[in-house]
Parts: structure tokens; C-alpha cells; sequence
């Protein structure tokens, strides 16, 4: 880290903050191995056990929206060890458990201090490297983050088979004890968080509501007054429409729905939500079967899963270099068929299935959820404004835990269905019956998420850079090189953003095409990228529970920040993918680009090169000069 510019104060407090996140991200697996172990002791199936993850993920989802709150009232050293605290009495209440509820008290605990601590942590961590700086740690702390929860079921397997599944939470307690040691020694406060309001309201709505849906949705299928869980489901789903309905009426709601008029985004939330409930849902049933079915250890069903969680995160990195190249209809195409094959094949587990077998599949599920991920999120994002886009990634965030949440208990419900339709058999028959089943209900989800992106999920010609497609233009109609500046202002690659500012100053233009020596297009700088480093600055972070949108509160002030700036290169500012349009595309084709991406210019590249740049007011005039004056007179009347 020292090269990234850190004091020795600020790299002590760091690495204490990272410790934090990284424990509290391999809690959300480190449990799963140990599932079947909790169901013997605890004398509860498969259906009632589910609710350690189910409800932990919907804790979450209920917090996550509240992290701003808690942020702006109450200093960074009080949030992080009081939520440390919390989290550590959580883990220490689940290792004493006598009896199920209280096991699941604990994980609430623990649930509702990572919800705010997720999201402080990382704001923490960013802020304390320099401004330059952040773009490499985000990456550092992106890829600790995703890695962690691939191990988790490797070490829960190991300490459960050693020791037992108390361990895994003393462990965490005795982790959390040394986190909060270092954090009083070493955490300064940070000021500057905004403060926001939270509506008591909208908080019980959402919670009654999705506790209401969860519970009917887990019980339906075992309990023995089905009509009780169809009017709990019915009351949730009212709650949740109610909670809707008054984020709509509040000035500042406790979430921003109005991202949803967005179609992109409707279906990109909605898909990422699908693909969580598979993939927290299998987390549960993939050690339940290769446990209770398969008759392996804890540590062999960790290592199991293991290798589809590595190149999971590998995936997500590969995932996103597709994207910025080809758009996201291919890897989308990609990932889901690859989903839907890795699913069949689970669906295809026997009684005696063999392990390389359980591997390959699983592997191929997880690669494919990371390869959907993150192209499909930032497409969704994409679509909106930049002021909605902390906005959607609390939106997505939470959809992803609700999704996470009710998937599970849906997909586990199966579990009890398929093993009360075996009257007769085996314990285990009746078991793999009921497992069975619930990848069935996988592949259906996975195939739901098939038609989802086949259907919506495509590409435009404003995603794929750095030029469009070429367009055939019909003979009498015009093409962008009839209405392009074929001289447009250029900043040099390599060049100062000073050298920018001034061009566009000089030039009286808002943004320029970013340009290397053969004139090829290596990104676009305009004025606002140039503002925005003057403004409250945002970093995304990929987590194990979706993407976070960080606003990073500053103190330097103008005089300083545009000394430093001056001789930065552009490049750290300039957007990577070009938006532009081939000359040989028609005049319709550059109106319409320009209009839905509300564009005041549009870059001309051909093969990538730039050769013009068609303006919004170029267009315009050339609209009006096709007019005769007769034609000008009459309709100016």
C-alpha cells in the first residue's frame, strides 16, 4: 500500500478497516458447510434452517437503505466499533445458542451491524488514500472483498469436521475482539458524512413486508394451514406496495423508485435479482445435498465449492472487459446459456454422483452468475442520470438481498415437497427426493433469467465503442457526413487536463475526443468530467453483496485541489468508451443517438479514428435549411 500514497497512520487504519469488511464478508459464508450439522443438533430441517441465510440477507436488505442515516449521526469511530461490538455480541449469542431461535437472533444481530458497516467501511477505506490514488485502491479492495466469500465455505468446513460448528462463531468473536483492539488503538474520525432523514414509516412497512412474504413463502409448503401463508404472502405483498407508494410521496425516501422508469434498469434489477436467489440459494442447498446425500465431510463439501467461487471472481473481471468491448448482449448470451447448462447438469445429481461431476457443474453455475453480474448491472446504471446512480445501486443492493432472501426460502420450500411426495424409501431417498427438487426449481429459475436477457437485454448502438455500426443510407436520404464538423477540437493522449480545460475554453466546446498520435479515439473528456473533480466524488465498489456507490465527502478546497489537478493526465478523467457514429450512418440514426442520450455532440469515427463530430445545433440548422423560404414564411406565422 505504501505506494498508493498512504501516511504510516493512514495504512495502520486501513488495514484494521479491511479486517473489518473482510470478516464480516466471510461470515456471510463461512456458515453454509456447517448447515447440515446445525440441523441435527437443532433437531430442524431443511426449510426451518434456511432461515440463517434468508433472514440474514433480509436484515440486510431492511439496513443497507439506512447506512447514510447512521453515517451522517453518529462519528466514523463510534459507527465502526459500536457496530463491531454488535456484530461480535451477534456471533457470541449464536455460539451459545441452546435452542434454534436464539442461533437465529444472532445471525439477525450480526446481519444488521454488516448493513451499515459494508457500506461505512469502504467510504473509510477510500477516503483514506489520495485522491489519485483511489481508482487502484477501489480495485485493491474489490478484489479482497471478492475473494473472501470464496473461501468461507472451505474454512467453515474445515473448523466444523475439527471442532464442531460453535467454532465458526467463536472464531468470529475472538477475529472481532482483535478488529475492535486495533480500531480504538488506530481509527480516527472522519468527518463531513451529509446527514439525511429516515422515515419510521417506510422502515416498518418494509419490514413487516417482507418478513410477512418471507415467512409465507418458506412455510407454505410444510405447514399444515397453507391458507395462513397465502394471507401472510397477500399482507406482504399489500405492506410492500404501501411502502412503494409512499417513497413516492416523501421528499427524501428512504429509497429512490423512480429508477425504475427506467426500462434498462427494470430489467437489469430485476435480472440481478433472479441471479442472487440462485446463487445465496444454492450456497444452502449445495452443502445440504453434498452432506446429507452424498455422505461427505464438511471440509470436502467446503472444497467442493470452492473452485466455482475462485473463478467466480476471476470471472466478474473478465466480464467486464467483454462489456466494455462488445456490449452486453454477448456476454449475457454467454453467461446464461452457460447458467442454464450448469443447472441442467445440477439437476441431473444422483444419489451417487461422483465429485469432479458436482464440481464441474457447480463451477459452471457460479462462473456464469459473475459473468451476468456486473455487465448487466452497469448496463441497467447506464441508462440513468448521474444523480440517480447511488440512487440505483442502494435500489439494486437492496433488490439483490430481497432477492436473495425470498429466493432461498422459495427454493428450499421445494425441498419439503419433494420429500413428503416419497411415502415410502429411505431417510436419504426421501432427503435427495426433496433436493432433487429444488434444483429442478433452479433450472426454472435459470431458464426464467434466460428468456429475461434473450428478450430485453440488448445491446444499442450507443453501448458499443468506439464507433457504430455502419448504416446502408438509401439513395435521396443524407448521412452523418453531410452534416459533421469535420474539424473537430481534439485533446492530445498524454496531455494535462489543464491543456484540456484550456482547449475547450478557447474552443467554446463542451467536450472533445481524446486522441493519439494516428488520430485513433482513446476517450472523451468534457466539462463535466472536468467539474465533477471539483464536486463530492463517487467510487463504485464491487462487494459480495452487489455494487455500492460511495459519495466521498471532501475538505480541500478549490484553490488547492486545481493546483494539484493542473497537471494531471486527462486521461484519469476521460471516459474510456467512446459513444460515436459511423459517417456513412444516417441523418436519422445521429438524431436519434443524440436525443436518447441527451448528447450535446456526437465523436464521427470511422474504424475508430475520428474524422468529424455531428453537434445537436448542427443538426437543428441543417433541419431548417431544408425549408425553402416560403416554406420559413408560412410556418413562422
Amino acid at each position: 500500500m505504501g505506494s498508493l500514497g498512504l501516511t504510516k497512520e493512514a495504512k495502520r487504519m486501513v488495514i484494521v478497516l479491511l479486517a473489518g469488511a473482510v470478516l464480516v464478508v466471510l461470515n456471510q459464508t463461512l456458515l453454509s458447510p456447517a448447515l447440515p450439522s446445525i440441523m441435527v443438533h437443532m433437531n430442524v430441517d431443511a426449510t426451518t434452517v434456511q432461515w440463517l441465510t434468508s433472514a440474514y440477507a433480509l436484515v440486510e436488505a431492511v439496513v443497507i437503505p439506512l447506512a447514510a442515516w447512521f453515517m451522517g449521526r453518529f462519528s466514523t469511530r463510534q459507527l465502526f466499533i459500536g457496530g463491531m461490538i454488535l456484530f461480535g455480541a451477534g456471533s457470541l449469542v449464536a455460539a451459545i445458542a441452546p435452542v434454534f431461535a436464539v442461533l437465529l437472533l444472532g445471525r439477525v444481530m450480526q446481519a444488521a451491524s454488516t448493513g451499515v458497516l459494508m457500506v461505512m467501511v469502504m467510504s473509510l477505506i477510500l477516503l483514506s488514500f489520495p485522491r489519485e490514488s483511489r481508482g487502484q485502491a477501489m480495485g485493491l479492495v474489490s478484489l479482497v472483498i471478492a475473494f473472501a466469500p470464496a473461501v468461507g465455505p472451505s474454512l467453515g468446513g474445515l473448523l466444523v469436521d475439527m471442532v464442531g460448528w460453535r467454532a465458526l462463531f467463536c472464531v468470529v468473536v475472538v477475529c472481532t475482539t482483535i478488529v475492535l483492539v486495533f480500531a480504538a488503538k488506530v481509527l480516527a474520525n472522519r468527518e463531513g458524512f451529509p446527514r439525511t432523514s429516515a422515515d419510521a414509516l417506510s422502515i416498518v412497512l418494509s419490514s413487516l413486508g417482507l418478513v410477512s412474504l418471507l415467512y409465507g413463502i418458506s412455510s407454505f409448503a410444510s405447514s399444515p394451514a397453507p391458507a395462513v401463508c397465502v394471507v401472510l404472502m397477500v399482507v406482504g405483498v399489500a405492506l410492500l406496495g404501501l411502502f412503494a407508494w409512499r417513497q413516492f410521496k416523501l421528499d427524501e425516501p428512504m429509497l429512490r423508485l423512480e429508477v425504475f422508469k427506467s426500462r434498462r434498469y427494470r430489467v437489469a434489477a430485476c435480472t440481478c435479482a433472479v441471479l442472487q436467489a440462485i446463487l445465496i440459494g444454492l450456497s444452502v442447498l449445495m452443502p445440504l445435498y453434498i452432506q446429507n446425500v452424498l455422505g461427505h465431510s464438511a471440509t470436502v463439501s467446503g472444497l467442493i465449492t470452492l473452485p466455482g467461487a475462485v473463478l467466480g471472481a476471476f470471472g466478474s473481471l473478465f466480464a467486464g472487459r467483454m462489456f466494455d468491448r462488445s456490449g452486453v448482449r454477448a456476454i449475457s448470451l454467454i453467461g446464461v446459456v452457460m447458467l442454464v447448462v450448469g443447472c441442467v447438469g445440477m439437476a441431473f445429481y444422483g444419489m451417487d454422483s461422483v465429485v469432479p461431476y458436482v464440481i464441474v457443474a457447480n463451477v459452471a453455475t457460479c462462473l456464469a452468475i459473475q459473468l451476468l453480474f456486473t455487465p448487466i448491472n452497469t448496463w441497467g446504471v447506464n441508462s440513468l442520470s448521474n444523480d440517480l446512480v447511488q440512487h440505483a445501486t442502494s435500489v439494486t443492493n437492496t433488490m439483490n438481498q430481497v432477492g436473495a432472501s425470498l429466493g432461498t426460502a422459495l427454493i428450499m420450500s421445494f425441498s419439503a415437497v419433494g420429500s413428503a411426495s416419497v411415502a415410502q424409501g429411505s431417510e436419504v431417498e426421501r432427503v435427495f427426493a426433496g433436493y432433487h427438487l429444488s434444483y429442478i426449481a433452479v433450472l426454472v429459475i435459470s431458464i426464467v433469467a434466460l428468456v429475461m436477457i434473450a428478450v430485453f437485454v440488448r445491446n444499442k448502438k450507443t453501448d458499443v465503442a468506439p464507433s457504430a455500426a455502419r448504416v446502408e443510407v438509401k439513395p435521396g436520404r443524407h448521412s452523418v457526413a453531410d452534416v459533421m464538423d469535420a474539424s473537430p477540437v481534439t485533446i492530445p493522449e498524454g496531455a494535462s487536463m489543464a491543456f484540456a480545460a484550456r482547449a475547450l475554453i478557447e474552443a467554446d466546446a463542451s467536450g472533445a475526443v481524446v486522441v493519439d498520435d494516428q488520430g485513433m479515439a482513446k476517450g472523451y473528456v468534457s466539462n463535466s468530467d472536468i467539474l465533477r473533480t471539483f464536486g463530492d466524488e463517487m467510487q463504485t465498489v464491487t462487494g459480495a453483496s452487489g455494487f455500492m456507490a460511495l459519495r466521498m465527502p471532501d475538505d480541500e478546497n478549490v484553490r488547492d485541489r486545481t493546483l494539484r489537478m493542473a497537471d494531471t493526465d486527462v486521461a484519469s478523467i476521460a471516459t474510456k468508451q467512446v459513444v460515436g457514429i459511423a459517417p456513412d450512418a444516417s441523418f436519422e440514426d445521429a438524431c436519434r443517438m443524440i436525443a436518447e442520450k441527451r448528447l450535446k455532440e456526437l465523436p464521427v469515427l470511422d474504424d475508430g479514428k475520428l474524422v468529424g463530430v455531428v453537434r445537436r445545433r448542427s443538426l437543428m440548422k441543417f433541419v431548417a435549411n431544408m425549408l425553402t423560404e416560403e416554406e420559413k414564411a408560412r410556418l413562422s406565422h
